[in-house]
């Protein structure tokens, strides 16, 4: 019988990633309440109101199943990142809202995050044991959350998700088609790459660390053009503003950052 059980799971293991896919989606909100998350994010006030309102806008476009919420949350930070994990959360930080420039390069990097959860990439990048134990536990008829918990371990990993390439090639892929649909053109798509180089080059080399949890490289900028030119999609087309009541929000936001550090010298 143990024998039957180690084989099942050998088997369930090689077939972590088609796994994920079955998994009811449910199941990862489930887990991220279980496992308790603490975050200083919030998801109340201008910035996240307009992050939220922006993110259903996409979520339309990008045909999410309907049980597949996504829910927006702000840190105050200086860090210039943003992040998607399980349970169809997206954390953005202060410090990459205040150097995007426009709401187009915005939605590309809203877009992408979104991208990774319908493709359930923060499931499988918790690894072949979570995504193995969550489905023997489903198919069990019990929710296993104490046992998933423990295999998470540090609830830290929800937070610090590592995508593969290929993951990161298909969420570009799926975040350009609904930056189309949702303005009529691919700017924003390139343009943020080139943001993100141009902020390297001004912090003397210093990758943002938005690249280092999206990793860049020149095959992913030119599989990008690539898949816009194949669908005749331009990457050129008026930009949005980002509305002046949100930067205004930031504005403050980053002046609290300051007043803190300033109290934390003294």
């Amino acid at each position: 019988m143990f024998a039957v059980i180690a084989v099942i799971i050998v088997v369930l293991s090689f077939l972590a990633d088609t796994l994920s896919q079955y998994i009811p989606f449910e199941v990862e909100r489930t887990l991220v309440r279980t496992v308790n998350i603490d975050t200083p994010a919030s998801n109340t006030g201008r910035v996240p109101d307009y992050l939220q309102s922006l993110a259903n806008d996409l979520r339309q476009k990008m045909d999410l199943p309907e049980d597949m919420d996504i829910t927006v949350s702000v840190i105050n930070s200086d860090t210039v990142n943003a992040f998607a994990t399980l349970g169809g959360n997206v954390v953005f930080f202060t410090g990459l809202l205040d150097v995007i420039p426009n709401e187009n390069i915005l939605a590309m990097v809203m877009a992408h995050e979104i991208a990774h959860i319908k493709l359930r990439h923060p499931l499988r990048a918790l690894g072949r044991g979570v995504v193995v134990g969550v489905a023997v536990a489903t198919m069990a008829g019990v929710a296993g959350n104490d046992i998933v918990a423990k295999l998470i371990g540090d609830t830290s990993l929800l937070t610090t998700l590592n995508f593969s390439r290929s993951q990161e090639n298909a969420a570009d892929k799926l975040a350009l088609e609904v930056l189309v649909k949702q303005y009529g053109h691919a700017n924003g798509s390139i343009q943020l790459f080139e943001l993100f180089s141009q902020q390297q080059g001004e912090s003397s080399g210093k990758i943002p660390e938005f690249f280092t949890t999206h990793p860049l490289n020149q095959n992913r900028i030119a599989a990008i053009q690539k898949y816009a030119q194949q669908n005749n999609w331009s990457i050129e087309g008026d930009t949005n503003e980002i509305p002046k009541s949100v930067r205004d929000e930031l504005n403050r936001l980053r002046m609290e950052l300051l007043d803190k550090a300033e109290q934390e010298k003294s």
